[in-house]
């Protein structure tokens, strides 16, 4: 028989059940609206809607909830608040617009692009890290998708040094986390950082001996990334 203990133990797990999913359904109906505003260049709208995205959004519990039922929510908007930001910041509203921006957007505006994604790269670290971990950031539970954003959105601001220091943070940290293994987002984040990274800054030498000594890629996809490496310092070399 039920004990009034019980009963208000269950009453407590269904009311957190029906919370989260209505709060899962408010942000899958949010998110169109800020793509839409996003692609339409609708600032103070998509600005609007990404504050009231996060304001549901937190940190996962622990770190044996990193797969929680937000998890995927949190990726897909943290990369659209990311590429928002960095595109505002690339094209920024004419001389008579900034005025109009949200003073948070006003600031972004006025940082150098260093410090810019440096910021945003806490800011990210901090939403994945879980709560009862005792690093309050950690890269170790940076999902591959968001350092891939974070990483384009630096060298689209030509600040290659400061993506080359997110990505080798997160390689120094990778598989500290227990969490779920994503061999095609290592895979990605080395093709980004051997491929794009290290050339941008010319170190052909290190990207080689990277290449060459890694050993969670399939020996296929290396000798693909090392054939490509050479052609493009070749042809580098050739200008």
């Amino acid at each position: 028989m039920p004990t009034a203990t019980t009963t208000t133990t269950t009453s407590v797990l269904s009311l957190k059940a029906s919370s989260s999913s209505s709060t899962a359904a408010t942000l899958r109906s949010l998110y169109p609206r800020a793509a839409r505003a996003f692609l339409q260049r609708d600032v103070p709208l998509t600005h609007s809607l990404l504050n009231s995205a996060f304001s549901l959004l937190n940190p996962p519990a622990s770190g044996a909830s990193v797969n929680d039922a937000f998890a995927s929510q949190r990726r897909k908007w943290d990369i659209l608040r990311v590429t928002f930001e960095t595109t505002l910041y690339a094209s920024p509203p004419s001389a008579q617009d900034p005025e109009h921006l949200p003073p948070a957007l006003r600031a972004n505006l006025m940082l150098s692009p260093e410090p810019l994604i440096a910021t945003i790269h806490n800011r990210s670290l901090v939403l994945f890290t879980p709560l009862d971990s005792p690093q309050k950031s950690s890269s170790a539970f940076l999902p591959s998708q968001i350092l891939v954003t974070l990483v384009l959105a630096s060298l689209k601001l030509d600040c290659t040094d400061v993506g080359r220091g997110m990505m080798e943070d997160w390689l120094a940290k990778h598989g500290q986390a227990e969490i779920p293994d994503d061999p095609k987002g290592y895979a990605k984040v080395l093709e980004l950082y051997c491929l794009h990274v290290l050339p941008r800054l010319e170190d052909w030498d290190y990207a080689e001996d990277f290449l060459t000594y890694e050993r969670e890629l399939p020996s296929d996809i290396r000798q693909v990334s090392l054939a490509i490496l050479a052609a493009l310092r070749s042809a580098k070399s050739a200008i």
